[in-house]
């Protein structure tokens, strides 16, 4: 299994929930563009941890923001189908599509109002997200994990 600075790890050293961990504790080590680098599972696993923390830290993100680009917004968008989480990846497609609507007009004219109801209508969104409800989604992520690491293992046997 590729590593986030290009090295060689065993997968069989971890569960899912361990290597989450272990990413969370280093990903903002390495360098961003060489995330991609990494298998698509933990490349996906790195872009939905991302959007959490920017969630955590600064609320609903999106590209208007300035946080992500809409190419990486797309990337976690298919980050969340990739671990089966099809609700929060329809919540952020939604938002991606009002911020494309919505960035254009502001851009066109700063006003408050059209601010206020961009403003509004991602907070709709954002209740349904996986952390303003009962959905378990880091286990969604864990499972993903378990089933990437399994395959990485029967690959070296």
């Amino acid at each position: 299994m590729k590593w986030l600075d290009g090295s060689e790890v065993a997968p069989e050293k971890f569960t899912g929930e361990s290597l989450c961990e272990k990413l969370a504790m280093e990903m903002y080590d390495h360098d961003e563009e060489k995330w991609s680098d990494c298998d698509d599972a933990i490349y996906n696993v790195l872009l939905i941890m991302d959007f959490d923390a920017v969630y955590t830290m600064e609320g609903f993100p999106t590209p208007y923001f300035g946080y992500f680009t809409v190419d990486k917004y797309r990337k976690m968008i298919d980050a969340f189908r990739a671990i089966g989480d099809e609700d929060d990846a329809e919540v952020l497609s939604q938002a991606l599509k009002l911020d494309e609507h919505y960035s254009q007009i502001l851009a066109d004219c700063h006003n408050d109002e059209v601010y206020e109801e961009f403003s509004d209508r991602l907070s709709e969104l954002e209740s349904s997200l996986y952390m303003n409800n009962d959905f378990d989604m880091w286990g969604l992520v864990y499972r993903y994990l378990d089933s990437y690491i399994e395959e990485q293992a029967s690959q070296l046997h």
